[in-house]
């Protein structure tokens, strides 16, 4: 990382290795020095739990290791929930947070959440359940792209991004492609959303910007309002394209929202 660079902490969304986002990387201001995990909550020493807070020691640990000064914390999805409360944890070392499209429980669905985590309806309430049956091993020749973009997450997402996904998602050991984001982990993140989120209120003290995109289905209006009424110092910006992937479907245009954003702080020119 460079010291005449802005640097940027980028956290994933659960499933998606942060090499999945090296389109939305590649369209990031000159100026903007990226550095990210590859995968969370495969490194024994933070296992998944509840409310995520592993995951958020294990975000705060690799920052504080591999960073010279405070850094500017971007996630999607559950990488964006993660940064927000790495943030609040720990604000000497970020200097600012954007949260991409993250699944943001709040109101009354705290209290769903908090009942379903206690029995089997978390399988129903989130993706867990088909998460945890997905396929892991496909023949070496098999077209993965074709194979991802007919399933319904993936399928307005740009090709370069699928490409990237499963490059950063499989790996090739003798006639097969094999998963390595472990599908149990994955199905456990879903598991153990964090209900919480009223621990971290008025903690946030760096700049921040929560960005949703126009079709989402997961930062909803309904609760990202009583969020951002409770983080007043937190920008709300729409992306005027796709759903809850947008970073994936539309890396371009989400580069440059980020882009605008860091300008506007006067982080970059």
């Amino acid at each position: 990382m460079s010291d005449s660079k802005l640097v940027v902490h980028f956290a994933h969304a659960n499933g998606f290795p942060s090499g999945s986002y090296r389109q939305l990387f590649s369209y990031l201001h000159d100026s903007v020095d990226v550095f990210a995990l590859d995968k969370f909550s495969h490194n024994p020493k933070y296992p998944i739990d509840d409310n995520w807070h592993n995951p958020v020691a294990e975000l705060i640990d690799y920052v504080e290791s591999a960073s010279k000064g405070p850094v500017v914390a971007i996630g999607h999805s559950f990488g964006g929930v993660i940064s927000y409360i790495a943030c609040c944890k720990r604000p000497d070392l970020f200097c600012g947070l954007i949260m991409l499209d993250p699944p943001l429980i709040t109101g009354l669905a705290r209290h769903v959440f908090r009942f379903a985590k206690k029995n089997t309806l978390i399988n129903k309430v989130t993706p867990a359940k088909k998460t945890s049956i997905r396929k892991e091993r496909w023949h070496k020749d098999e077209d993965l792209v074709a194979y991802f973009s007919a399933r319904a997450l993936f399928k307005n997402m740009d090709k370069r991004c699928i490409e990237d996904y499963i490059d950063s998602v499989t790996h090739l050991k003798e006639n097969e492609r094999r998963l390595i984001f472990q599908r149990d982990i994955e199905a456990n993140i879903f598991r153990t959303i964090p209900h919480n989120l009223p621990d971290y209120y008025g903690q946030l003290e760096c700049p921040a910007s929560l960005i949703t995109a126009r079709y989402t289905d997961v930062c909803v209006p309904r609760l990202r309002n009583r969020f951002l009424k409770a983080n007043p110092t937190i920008q709300h910006k729409e992306v005027g394209q796709g759903a809850h992937m947008f970073p994936l479907e539309h890396p371009k245009l989400v580069a440059h929202t980020i882009n605008d954003t860091l300008k506007e702080w006067g982080m970059i020119l």
